[in-house]
C-alpha cells in the first residue's frame, strides 16, 4: 500500500503549507497570460479582408513607383508577395492576367515579383501593378487610382476557402477595366491566410460595364483532415474530366442532342460538388452575365448548350463552328499537362494547360485551374473550376 507518508523509504515531514509563502494582490502580479488559439478554420470575415488587402496593395505598388519609383515599388511588391502568398509553403497555383507561353504559371516566388512590376528578363513582363497597359501614342502608363472585387461565390472549405468573381481597376485617366478572378487561400501554422491559387483571366467577350453580379453566395462546410486527397487521385480526377468531354461530343456526334445532355448532367453530377452548394466555376466560352456557373444548370448549358437563358454553344459538342460551313468537329482526344499539384488535406488543386484535339486535327490549349474536395465517402468532387483562354 501507498505510504502517503513515505517515498523509496524517505519520510516526508509534515510542514504548515502556508508557512514562508508570499503572496502578492492581482494589481501587483507580474504574470501576463499567454493565449494560443490553434485554430486553422478560415472564417468569411477573413477571406473578405484578405480580397481587400490584395487589392489595396496593388494601388499601393503602382502609387508608390509614381512617387517613388521602380526601386521602392520593387521592395513593396516583394513585402506583399512575402505577405500574401503561400511560397514559403511551397509553389502557388498563379495564373496572371498578362502571362502567356513557357512563363504563363507563377509557381516561384521570383516569378511573382516580376508579374507585379516587371524588371526581370527571366520573365520580360509589363508589371501590372505599375499601371494600366502603355498609351498606343505616348507609351506612357495611368497609374492605378482604384481597385474592388465583386464577389460572385466565396466556399469555405475548412482549412481553405475560396473566392470567385469580377475584379475591378481604375486608373487615374478614369478608365475603368475587369478581369475574371479565383483566388483560394489556406491558412498557415501562425494563423496567417495565404493565397495558394490565383487564376486571373481576361473577359471571354469585355463588357464596358457589366451589371452588379447578383444572388451571391457562400458555402460553408467542416474540415476531416484524415480524409486526405493523394497525388494519384488527382491525376485521375482530370482524366475522368477529359475522357468525358470526348465522351459528350461523341454522344452527341452518334446519338444526338438529347443523349448527349443526358450524359452531361451525369457528368456534372458525379465530377462537380452542386449537391453540396454553388461551385465557383468559370468557364471558357463565358461572358458577362453568366460568366460564373454557381448553380448546375449553368453547369450542364455549358457543357451542351440549349439553355436560352445562359446562351451557350455547348463546349463538349467539339470545337467553335467553322466561320464558312457552320459545322462543328467532335472532339476525339483531351488531355492536360501540369504545372503545378497542391495536396492540401481534404481539398487539392491543379494548374497548367488542358488540350483537346477535334477529329479534323486541330489542336487547342486553355489555361486550367480545378480544385476538388474528398467527400464522406471518398469521391473527388470539384469545387472550383477557372478555365481561360491563353492570354496570347
Amino acid at each position: 500500500m501507498f505510504d502517503a507518508n513515505s517515498c523509496a523509504g524517505f519520510i516526508v515531514e509534515q510542514a504548515d503549507p502556508l508557512e514562508g509563502a508570499q503572496f502578492r494582490s492581482s494589481k501587483s502580479s507580474g504574470l501576463e497570460t499567454k493565449t494560443v488559439v490553434n485554430d486553422n478554420i478560415i472564417t468569411g470575415k477573413e477571406v473578405r479582408a484578405a480580397h481587400k488587402a490584395w487589392t489595396d496593395a496593388l494601388v499601393s505598388i503602382s502609387q508608390t513607383n509614381k512617387k517613388d519609383g521602380f526601386k521602392a515599388a520593387k521592395s513593396l511588391a516583394g513585402d506583399v508577395i512575402d505577405a500574401a502568398y503561400g511560397y514559403q509553403l511551397g509553389a502557388v497555383a498563379f495564373k496572371p492576367t498578362w502571362a502567356n507561353g513557357d512563363t504563363t504559371f507563377r509557381t516561384t516566388r521570383d516569378g511573382a515579383v516580376s508579374y507585379f512590376v516587371g524588371g526581370d528578363k527571366n520573365f520580360d513582363d509589363l508589371g501590372y501593378a505599375i499601371g494600366n497597359k502603355p498609351d498606343p501614342v505616348t507609351g506612357e502608363r495611368s497609374p492605378w487610382k482604384k481597385s474592388w472585387f465583386d464577389r460572385s461565390v466565396m466556399r469555405l472549405d475548412g482549412n481553405t476557402a475560396t473566392v470567385q468573381g469580377f475584379m475591378y481597376t481604375k486608373d487615374e485617366d478614369g478608365n475603368v477595366g475587369y478581369v475574371d478572378k479565383t483566388w483560394a487561400y489556406q491558412k498557415d501554422d501562425d494563423g496567417t491566410v495565404r493565397i495558394v491559387l490565383h487564376h486571373s483571366s481576361s473577359p471571354y467577350v469585355s463588357v464596358d460595364d457589366p451589371d452588379e453580379l447578383k444572388g451571391r453566395r457562400v458555402n460553408n462546410r467542416g474540415f476531416d483532415p484524415a480524409n486526405q486527397i493523394k497525388r494519384k487521385e488527382v491525376k485521375a480526377a482530370q482524366k475522368a474530366w477529359t475522357n468525358a468531354l470526348v465522351s459528350i461530343s461523341q454522344t452527341y456526334k452518334d446519338e444526338g442532342f438529347d443523349a448527349a445532355k443526358s450524359l452531361a448532367g451525369d457528368v456534372v453530377d458525379g465530377a462537380y460538388d452542386y449537391q453540396v452548394g454553388p461551385v465557383a466555376f468559370k468557364p471558357t466560352w463565358a461572358s458577362g452575365s453568366t460568366t460564373f456557373r454557381t448553380g448546375r444548370r449553368g453547369a450542364v448549358s455549358y457543357f451542351i448548350g440549349g439553355d436560352k437563358r445562359f446562351g451557350d454553344t455547348g463546349f463538349a459538342i467539339g470545337n467553335k463552328p467553322d466561320p464558312d460551313t457552320g459545322k462543328r468537329s467532335p472532339w476525339k482526344k483531351a488531355w492536360t499537362e501540369n504545372a503545378v499539384i497542391r495536396l492540401d488535406g481534404d481539398t487539392a488543386t491543379s494548374m497548367g494547360w488542358m488540350y483537346s484535339k477535334d477529329e479534323d486535327g486541330n489542336v487547342s490549349k486553355v489555361d486550367k485551374t480545378w480544385t476538388w474536395r474528398k467527400d464522406d465517402d471518398g469521391n473527388l468532387r470539384i469545387v472550383v473550376h477557372h478555365s481561360s483562354s491563353p492570354y496570347a
